[in-house]
């Protein structure tokens, strides 16, 4: 991921923090600050990425990707903060199961 950070030109600062703002049987919903591109343009797709194996196992056994999932969320109008939903039935998730979540930012390119 360091190697990554040196490619783009954005990304979350140290201050900014991905929140998990609601977890119930039926959903997870995830709030995140706008992220602005080199230029200052305001950020509006995102994409979550989430697994039951953190990032860092998922780098040494990379066979474990196959199992992460990803959702992308492509907002017409951004404020501040953005909020992403994940769901039991369409997302697949389990409520009694443990996920680590990776959010990446991106823009037209």
């Amino acid at each position: 991921m360091d190697n990554l950070n040196n490619e783009i030109p954005f990304g979350y600062a140290v201050t900014q923090k991905i929140t998990v703002d609601q977890i119930t049987v039926d959903k997870i919903v995830i709030k995140s600050p706008v992220i602005q591109d080199e230029l200052g343009n305001k950020i509006k797709k995102y994409t979550v990425m989430y697994s039951q194996y953190p990032l860092s196992q998922i780098l040494e056994t990379t066979s474990l990707l196959d199992q992460s999932k990803e959702k992308t969320f492509d907002f017409t109008t951004v404020d501040t903060d953005v909020t992403m939903e994940l769901t039991a039935t369409g997302d697949f998730i389990t409520p009694s199961s443990v996920y680590y979540l990776s959010v990446i930012p991106k823009d037209q390119n």
